[in-house]
């Protein structure tokens, strides 16, 4: 996941740690979100990835509020990935890039297949791959 970080810090400017962050809760909303079996898969090929997901994913995908609503199914999907992501500092103009930057690091390691089965496997973001 060091490699992915760094090609977010360079994409985007963010810091390390911001970007670690900033991974860590894409991929927990595609561990929460996606079709298991296939997120399983994905996961496999980026090692690390459940580490990293569990580590920054807690910020309230499951929990009451505002949060626990989007991240709990009512908007779900990319809506409460852009949410927590503008909780942790982000800008719009940073998400894109970092949104970006994940993708092609996924399609790089696991295959194109792979991860356009897991993006369908979750609502509302087939229409980014």
């Amino acid at each position: 996941m060091q490699e992915l970080i760094k090609r977010v810090v360079d994409k985007t400017g963010l810091g390390e740690a911001k970007a670690e962050k900033a991974v860590g809760i894409v991929l927990s909303l595609i561990k929460a979100q996606g079709d298991q079996r296939k997120v399983g898969e994905l996961f496999a090929r980026l090692p690390g990835a459940d580490e990293l997901a569990a580590r920054h994913g807690g910020d309230g995908a499951r929990g009451g509020g505002l949060f626990g609503l989007l991240g709990g199914g009512l908007m779900g999907g990319p809506l409460a990935a852009v949410a927590k992501l503008q909780a942790a500092g982000l800008s719009m103009e940073e998400i894109k890039p970092l949104g970006q930057e994940v993708l092609t690091y996924a399609r790089e390691k696991a295959g194109d297949d792979l991860v356009r089965d897991v993006a369908g496997s979750i609502p509302g973001l087939s229409s980014y791959v």
